[in-house]
């Protein structure tokens, strides 16, 4: 990497950030039975925020060595930027110790087209009818940051991540079942083969159809439906609607606003998480939190500029590429196990619904709480299983109600959605709507 400062920061700003970043990675893609693309590439980056009379400039290049030029770029935007009311990042250690994986930086690409054909075969192997879908890949990579405030942290990363599908595209007719994971390790071939296998079935489940009259229904959401009942959450403590007061929780830290059962933790030093990391990317070291503990909220997400803006203390919440600006976001989202054993919430579900995947939901009023969307994979359940899919359906449920007064159960077992290790959830009474 570059110096990370020039003699015209240090002379001519105020204060300035630098934040360098670069990486290679490499990914191989299955679609339809047969590969399509295999994609290795290298990346990198600058950006630097420099302040002159209490404005903010900023600019970026994908090229490293254009220190000067993109230090001079952010001085003249200085007159056009926000106001500079929080101070960058102090110097701070982080205690923990980074998960690098250097075999992620070491794939074999004929290694990953051959996983993604025994994929293939596994899917092929219990649902002939269906085509397969693979997705494999990760890359290693490192993140600088320097500021005029005496913060300098560097720090190594890697990923690796791998998806599979089994689907069918017919008319009137669309069907995919999925399993997918990503994390900060190599991921051993026989978890990629065993998703593969159950995606596999389930699609034959999916198969079948199952008719289903509008009405009021017990609900089991799979993790990656109840990643959407949470959005919500994720947007109300959210710093930018926190210091802009559009957030419902501004007034709500200490106040138990969902069931006792409900825990939620931003976990950046997870070991199987894919978004940990010992600094956000304004520097600031970030820190294991929870969300909501037993059903009271207890913190927010901020970067440097909304955690001023709110009169909060800063939370290692920034997240950014080289192209933009520090947002805040979470780390890997840790949701609580519940008591109750899957088969035993199955039960209990009995003729009612099991939902996989919702879509459509982005339109919703999150800040309202509200959830709504279609059900794209969702099953009718009954004697304790999935009999079939449910299609034609849709909900719309107020989360903030649902997660505090109408769970009737929380799964021992969880599952990972992205950066989300999340159980299954039952919910009672839960308007669907059907044709």
């Amino acid at each position: 990497m570059p110096p990370l400062a020039t003699e015209k920061l240090t002379r001519n700003a105020d204060a300035y950030e630098t934040f360098h970043s670069e990486g290679r990675s490499l990914r191989v893609m299955f679609e339809n039975d047969r590969l399509t693309e295999i994609r290795q590439g290298e990346n990198s980056g600058l950006a630097i925020r420099a302040v002159k009379h209490g404005k903010i400039g900023f600019s970026y290049s994908s090229k490293q060595d254009e220190v000067e030029a993109v230090a001079e770029a952010a001085l003249r935007m200085t007159p056009f930027g926000k106001s500079y009311d929080f101070q960058f990042a102090s110097p701070a250690k982080s205690p923990h110790v980074s998960v690098f994986d250097e075999r992620c930086g070491k794939l074999d690409a004929e290694k990953l087209v051959l996983l993604c054909g025994a994929v293939k075969d596994a899917i092929k192997s219990i649902a002939p009818d269906a085509t397969a879908e693979c997705s494999l890949g990760g890359g290693i990579g490192r993140t600088r940051i320097l500021t005029s405030t005496g913060q300098e942290c560097v720090e190594n990363e890697s990923s690796y991540g791998w998806f599979v599908s089994a689907k069918i595209s017919e008319e009137g007719n669309f069907l995919s079942t999925y399993r997918m994971r990503s994390g900060n390790r190599m991921i051993p071939d026989a978890e990629v083969l065993q998703g593969a296998r159950e995606a596999a079935q389930e699609y034959l489940v999916a198969r079948k159809p199952a008719p289903l009259k509008p009405g009021s229904y017990p609900v089991l959401f799979a993790p990656s439906a109840v990643s959407d009942l949470l959005l919500p959450i994720a947007v109300s403590i959210n710093g930018l609607n926190i210091a802009k007061k559009t957030s419902p929780f501004v007034e709500g830290l200490g106040q138990k606003l969902f069931d006792q059962r409900l825990t939620i933790l931003d976990d950046p030093f997870h070991e199987e998480g894919p978004s940990g990391g010992l600094y956000d990317g304004e520097g600031i070291v970030t820190q294991k939190r929870p969300i909501v503990e037993n059903g009271v909220l207890k913190s927010f997400v901020h970067s440097l500029s909304t955690a001023k803006q709110a009169g909060h203390a800063p939370t290692g919440n920034a997240a950014r590429s080289v192209s933009s600006l520090p947002m805040p976001g979470t780390h890997n989202v840790i949701m609580s196990p519940g008591t109750d054993d899957l088969d035993a919430l199955y039960q209990r579900a009995n003729g009612g619904l099991c939902i996989a995947q919702l879509i459509g939901t982005f339109t919703s009023n999150f800040l309202a709480g509200q959830v709504s969307g279609n059900v794209s994979l969702g099953y009718l359940v009954q004697d304790g299983r999935r009999v079939g899919r449910v299609k034609n359906c849709a909900l719309n449920v107020n989360a903030f109600d649902v997660l505090k007064s109408r769970i009737l159960g929380i799964s021992k077992q969880r599952e990972w959605v992205g950066s989300e290790l999340l159980p299954w959830v039952l919910v009672d009474g839960v308007q669907i709507s059907a044709r």
